[in-house]
């Protein structure tokens, strides 16, 4: 096959395919190639913008604010702790004053203390904070010891015969120690104080303890005797009725009996007696009126 080339003055010339061909094919590669040339070129010549780097953080403006951070809760906690010990403080002076002692007794030891003066900065702070928390850490076992110093003493006090037997409008019609016996006339020990009151008003127990003896007794009619701290012993007689039984404990103030004048009595009364380990002793030195 072959191509028809005119050319001018209108002359055609007659050319083989097969020479076209190879000619068109060098011709395209070519230009390719230059295009593929320019390309490149082009590419390095155009600068891309370098993206934006990040400024980098501020880390002395970041630690200050850490700094005062931890100062402020410093502060915070010393306050706490000021105001926990102006508590502690209250607490252990009021024990103190229940058991008699002296304030110097009360403070535990802080050992020697010293130091130049300086300004408070996170660490002096830090110091601080953990000195009063070891102070008042003492003082809370201090003040833990004062508590139960008090309890004891008030359980004591209340197994120690103290409390009035009798309802406040009673009197005493016979008092503890020698006198004249209601009956002979003769000079007897009495050992014990006589109350005076309404028949059937409450006898009370004057301690805690426990009843041993709840029945008629002779010459002291229907009576109690109740045991308490420290070998004490209380009696009460000439009772109407009885209100409780042998082995029963019993606390004061509790209503154990009721006034009358059963047994050796003139009239209604009641006859009550305190017992040390020596013996009978005047109850007017226990109880309270």
């Amino acid at each position: 096959m072959d191509l028809m080339l005119l050319r001018a003055g209108g002359v055609c010339t007659r050319v083989p395919l097969w020479l076209v061909v190879p000619a068109f094919l060098v011709l395209l590669a070519g230009a390719v190639a230059a295009a593929f040339f320019v390309g490149q070129q082009q590419r390095e010549v155009v600068e891309m913008p370098a993206p934006p780097v990040p400024a980098a953080p501020d880390l002395d403006a970041a630690e200050r604010e850490l700094a005062r951070e931890g100062v402020e809760s410093l502060a915070s906690r010393l306050v706490e702790l000021e105001t926990r010990q102006a508590r502690l403080d209250l607490r252990m002076h009021t024990l103190g004053d229940a058991l008699d002692l002296d304030d110097e007794a009360l403070e535990p030891d802080s050992g020697g203390r010293g130091g130049p003066l300086a300004p408070d900065t996170a660490s002096d702070l830090d110091r601080r904070v953990a000195a009063l928390d070891n102070l008042l850490e003492r003082r809370d076992e201090a003040v833990s010891r004062l508590d139960d110093a008090v309890r004891i003493d008030s359980m004591e006090d209340r197994m120690r015969p103290g409390l009035r037997p009798v309802e406040s409008e009673a009197w005493v019609s016979s008092a503890f120690g020698y006198r004249e016996d209601p009956f002979t006339g003769e000079r007897r020990f009495h050992a014990g104080i006589d109350y005076a009151g309404r028949e059937g008003s409450e006898i009370r127990a004057a301690a805690d303890g426990i009843v041993v003896q709840a029945g008629t007794n002779g010459g002291l009619g229907r009576s109690i005797d109740i045991v308490h701290a420290d070998g004490m012993r209380t009696r009460y007689a000439h009772n109407s009725e009885l209100l409780v039984e042998p082995g029963e404990r019993v606390e004061a103030g509790q209503a154990i009996a009721r006034m009358g004048s059963t047994g050796r009595a003139t009239d209604t009364h009641l006859h009550f007696e305190v017992h040390g380990p020596d013996g009978p002793e005047n109850p007017a030195n226990h109880v309270h009126d």
